[in-house]
């Protein structure tokens, strides 16, 4: 599903014309995937719940199949925004599952390994679709990405319509309901801290998947420079996951978002006094490696919380966060970018992610970094 997706995720904002489409109009179109997932997010949840994981997922995958071959056929706005919303619903029928089925196998002494895995699979293939996608926009045409997207898909669609197994048990006549859900996350202080923290990496993350691609100095370049993040990130989630196990969910969160904080300032820096990024680079390598700590931990301290007959609509209701960040990511960087340029993208999330952490902070209390893994729900 990554592969497939991180093709059409770097090809897309290059296969818009600059001159039809403005920065804005570029995140509206991207922000219609996240809108549809966050809409759809707890409702699969609940039926992922209720009827089992494995059939969406390979339902989302057949979606997906559809919506990615359909990328290719128009390109005016309004039917961009639907079909990239039509590409949301099966991501979140995907994502949600999948989330639920590995909570569902691991346990509290090993979640956090087991969602660093999980991670490494996602930005995996992310990694090798922008990577891909950005070898074939220099040599081939941009509609090739949209067709190998579809192909990958339906392979996927076929692989775990076939090879998923699902533990008998996973079907509940009576589930949580989002708004259940929601008050009992709430509730807990750890759950509600995660929220803020989530939007403000997610509001970032927007940005830089939608406009990333578009301002980078070529297609070729720009996405061996993603790409090589996105595999170093990939390759850390399991180790940090390994480390929030060990030591605490709370500890690896906070150096997560600490070290994003510094990586923030440095490019601030580095843009204010002119600083070479050479001179820069011990700084962003310190500050990049542990901004990777943050993912890991809190997927495996939000599967700690969620109770057993609810995990599907708990993951449901995390889609729904997640996806906020990034509906409010392309269309307040595409916003900045229009107005003040560059340099303004790095000032608004140094503000977002300190805000973020600082609102975690008074609501989870002074022990945040301290928070342990839960074994009421294992």
């Amino acid at each position: 599903m990554r592969f497939s997706f991180g093709l059409v995720l770097f090809t897309l904002p290059i296969y818009l014309p600059r001159k039809e489409f403005s920065y804005l109009v570029v995140g509206i179109i991207a922000a219609a995937y996240p809108v549809a997932e966050t809409v759809c997010g707890p409702v699969i949840g609940i039926l992922a719940d209720r009827f089992g994981r494995k059939r969406w997922i390979w339902l989302g995958l057949s979606v997906s199949t559809i919506a990615l071959f359909a990328f290719t056929l128009r390109t005016d706005v309004a039917y961009l925004v639907f079909v990239h919303s039509v590409q949301g619903i099966a991501a979140a029928m995907v994502v949600v599952s999948t989330l639920t089925i590995v909570t569902d196998i691991s346990t509290v002494s090993t979640r956090g390994r087991e969602m660093g895995i999980y991670d490494f699979a996602n930005l995996g293939g992310y990694m090798v679709g922008i990577f891909t996608a950005g070898i074939i926009a220099r040599t081939h045409s941009l509609l090739l990405p949209f067709y190998l997207a579809s192909g990958l898909a339906a392979i996927g669609a076929a692989y775990a319509y076939f090879r998923i197994k699902e533990k008998s048990g996973h079907k509940n006549r009576s589930v949580l309901s989002p708004i259940e859900t929601i008050r009992i996350l709430i509730g807990d202080k750890r759950a509600a801290a995660m929220f803020p923290i989530w939007l403000s990496v997610t509001t970032f993350i927007g940005m830089a998947l939608t406009f990333g691609p578009r301002l980078g100095p070529s297609p070729m370049v720009t996405s061996f420079v993603i790409a090589g993040l996105v595999l170093i990130l990939a390759f850390t989630q399991p180790f940090f996951g390994h480390l929030s196990d060990k030591y605490g969910r709370g500890r690896l969160m906070m150096l997560g978002m600490l070290s994003l904080i510094g990586v923030f300032a440095t490019v601030i820096a580095m843009f204010r006094w002119h600083i070479g990024a050479l001179y820069l680079l011990p700084f962003f390598t310190i500050f990049g490696v542990g901004s990777c700590a943050f993912a890991p931990a809190a997927l495996a301290s939000l599967g700690d919380i969620a109770p057993k007959h609810g995990r599907g609509t708990t993951m449901g209701v995390y889609s729904l966060f997640i996806s906020l960040g990034t509906i409010i990511g392309p269309l307040l960087g595409g916003y900045l970018l229009d107005r003040y340029g560059l340099t303004s993208l790095f000032y608004a999330g140094l503000m977002i992610l300190i805000s973020a952490l600082g609102l975690a902070i008074i609501i989870a209390g002074p022990g945040f970094g301290e928070l342990k893994p839960l074994n009421s729900h294992s």
